[in-house]
């Protein structure tokens, strides 16, 4: 009887850098769980992508879409709406890997790359009205709020965006920022030079207010005088930036002072048989393309590990050769972190 919770590799997230991963090890034949509390992470904030080479132009949800796609069509499996919590190291050098629903799979090698997460305002009512009108994606939900008042809770470039993007959609909008507007300065012309928008520079987010049902304005404070207002809005965008919530490793490998996994130029991490991969990770440059990468790299170091683990002697042939599947004639280069 074959053990369904048993796996060669597990990819943790399923950005474009999990997906990458995983498109990378099941197209090597091995068998490979995603678990992922969503598809595309962050690159559902991406609406307009026109970077990505060898596309003209797409959306993050399309591209995690179609990489997901690829994924299955080389039999890897994916497990949404769970989130792993714990990771041990067995006896034998497998992994335990333990998930907030209870479940628990066995596998080989573990590839991290689960991102990071929207900073929250950590303020009253925020948790109660989260998905009901306060959201953390202005590109994906602003649309939701065409017609409506609305505020954003944000600084520096990724706030101005997202008062740039909810202007065509919402007659006004309130910009909380906790410093000066800063950023890119024509960003920052052009968030001035708009007649819906009022700038609420050294302000602060106090308590979101709502009717039970959805959220109906909000308490904001003057940080230098500490007068507090309160606004009237139906939908609150926070773009205060993001973290590494990588607590369920912590101890297991090493981080740096931003709680970031710290990684090798081929995404091997301190702990063998563990690599990593995208914006969890301490590679400075933080872009899809970048994640894309790195993620490939991590998942042919994890192969090459889990074929070591084996006895067995292979190569990963380039993509400009016949295949990109294993070579087993030569010995793989034994990789070191």
């Amino acid at each position: 009887m074959v053990d369904t919770n048993t796996y060669d590799v597990i990819v943790v997230g399923a950005g474009i850098a999990g997906l990458s991963a995983a498109l990378y090890l099941a197209r090597q034949g091995l068998k490979t769980l995603v678990i992922s509390k969503d598809l595309g992470g962050q690159l559902l904030m991406a609406g307009t992508i026109e970077n990505y080479p060898g596309i003209k132009v797409t959306n993050g949800a399309d591209l995690a879409m179609a990489v997901e796609d690829q994924v299955k069509t080389f039999g890897g499996e994916f497990r949404y709406g769970d989130v792993v919590n714990k990771i041990d190291k067995l006896e034998d050098g497998k992994f335990m890997v333990s998930t907030e629903m209870g479940m628990k799979y066995i596998c080989e090698a573990i590839v991290l790359a689960f991102g990071k997460i929207p900073i929250k305002m950590g303020v009253e009512g925020e948790k109660e009205y989260d998905g009901r009108g306060v959201s953390y994606c202005t590109i994906c939900d602003g649309p939701l709020y065409k017609g409506k008042v609305t505020a954003v809770v944000g600084k520096g470039i990724q706030g101005l965006d997202a008062v740039l993007h909810l202007a065509e959609l919402s007659p006004k909008i309130y910009y909380v920022t906790p410093t000066r507007l800063f950023g890119d300065e024509e960003l920052m012309r052009a968030v001035k030079n708009l007649q819906n928008v009022e700038i609420l520079e050294y302000h602060k987010p106090v308590k979101v207010l709502g009717d039970g049902a959805k959220v109906t304005g909000m308490v904001v404070k003057n940080i230098k005088n500490g007068e507090e207002r309160e606004i009237k809005v139906e939908g609150i965008f926070v773009e205060l930036g993001y973290e590494a919530k990588t607590d369920f490793v912590k101890g297991l490998v090493d981080l740096n002072d931003k709680n970031e996994i710290i990684i090798n130029k081929i995404g091997e991490t301190n702990v063998e048989g563990i690599f990593a991969a995208g914006d969890v990770t301490d590679i400075p440059y933080k872009q899809a393309v970048i994640s894309a990468g790195e993620a490939v790299k991590a998942a042919l170091s994890a192969f090459s590990y889990i074929q070591r683990r084996r006895g067995r002697k292979g190569t990963i042939l380039g993509d400009w050769k016949k295949t990109g599947k294993v070579k087993e004639e030569k010995p793989s280069l034994k990789l070191g972190f």
